[in-house]
């Protein structure tokens, strides 16, 4: 049987059935390779196409297989930042899976980020052998490999967690926890946006070739605010040194509007000049607790780390997170 031509098209704003298609694609992809993980915000998802990431330019790519809807891949080109780079996400339903069909988006991909002036691209996903070596076919390599940890609430030591707790408070005399939900507080926003900055210059980047973002208060609340349009709930916790005034740690973690029961936990730093004092775990502590208060629907939450991270590998592990995977950060030229 002939196989049926393939047809790449660009996904727009007011396609809502090409939006569907692709909504329906990510989530058969995430059932077959993650079934663990929930299935993408239909919300986020939707709303992303009316108001664009702050980031960078998002482009979104449908291929047809004759006229049925078979994968997708997206390519965000960062605008402020790493002007020379591109992110691409693959996804092939699993029916439609050793056709080339993958291949010809992440051709397609390279030729749009080429177009941008991009030379590299990266990628994010679980390390196994199906993406490994899709990935050496086209010269990509790990540059730094992350694991994934879950938090069961339902398994949750909570005598564990007081002593924790306490044991963080102890050491964090002279400091004091700030928390906000969905938007840090004006008077912050300087702080935490220095702290963001320096996330990728205080953690461990492996072989990656990628620049620190220079983020500031006013990019920073506007991030937020689009985070806010997705439908996204956030959670935060700041440590405010008492003798400055200054917010010198942060962690956040995240709730998507449609799936209630699951959290992301996303970013912990502290200030380099106010470590040694339990800040971390204090605030995620608190973050915790602040989130549960606020979300008693969420049983699970997920994180990642750098494998080389051992102290926050160390702060989740004792607060409950199980390793679950490993998975690769992908860098390699755009291919012709």
């Amino acid at each position: 049987m002939a196989q049926s031509p393939l047809e790449i098209v660009e996904v727009r704003a007011d396609d809502p059935a090409a939006i569907d298609a692709v909504f329906e694609i990510g989530n058969d992809a995430l059932r077959a390779d993650l079934p663990d993980l929930p299935d993408n915000c239909r919300y986020q998802h939707d709303m992303s196409f009316v108001v664009p990431p702050l980031w960078g330019e998002r482009r979104v790519f449908l291929a047809l297989d004759g006229d049925v809807p078979a994968g997708t891949v997206q390519v965000d080109l960062p605008r402020y930042d790493n002007l020379d780079k591109a992110h691409v996400e693959v996804q092939v339903r699993p029916a439609h899976r050793r056709r080339g069909i993958g291949r010809a988006l992440y051709r397609h991909a390279a030729g749009i980020a080429r177009a941008a002036g991009r030379t590299s691209l990266l990628g994010f996903s679980r390390l196994d052998p199906a993406p490994s070596g899709f990935a050496a076919a086209f010269g990509a390599s790990n540059g730094l490999t992350d694991a994934r940890r879950r938090l069961l609430l339902a398994d949750l030591d909570e005598g564990g967690i007081d002593r924790l707790y306490a044991d963080g408070l102890a050491r964090s005399g002279g400091y004091s926890a700030v928390q906000w939900h969905n938007g840090p507080p004006d008077e912050h926003l300087e702080d935490l946006a220095a702290l963001d900055s320096s996330f990728l210059a205080e953690t461990p980047m492996g072989e990656l070739d990628y620049e620190p973002e220079k983020i500031d208060a006013e990019r920073l609340r506007r991030q937020h605010e689009v985070y806010a349009k997705w439908g996204s709930r956030r959670y935060e916790t700041g440590m405010i040194h008492e003798a400055t005034g200054r917010l010198v740690a942060w962690t956040a973690l995240r709730v998507t509007k449609s799936v209630d029961w699951h959290g992301w936990q996303l970013i912990t730093l502290v200030h380099p000049a106010h470590r040694g004092h339990r800040l971390g775990v204090v605030a995620k502590v608190a973050n915790l607790r602040f989130l549960r208060a606020h979300e008693p629907a969420v049983t699970t939450i997920d994180t990642f780390n750098a494998a080389e991270n051992s102290y926050m590998i160390a702060i989740n592990e004792a607060m409950g997170f199980r390793f679950v995977e490993l998975w690769a950060n992908w860098q390699g030229p755009a291919p012709e």
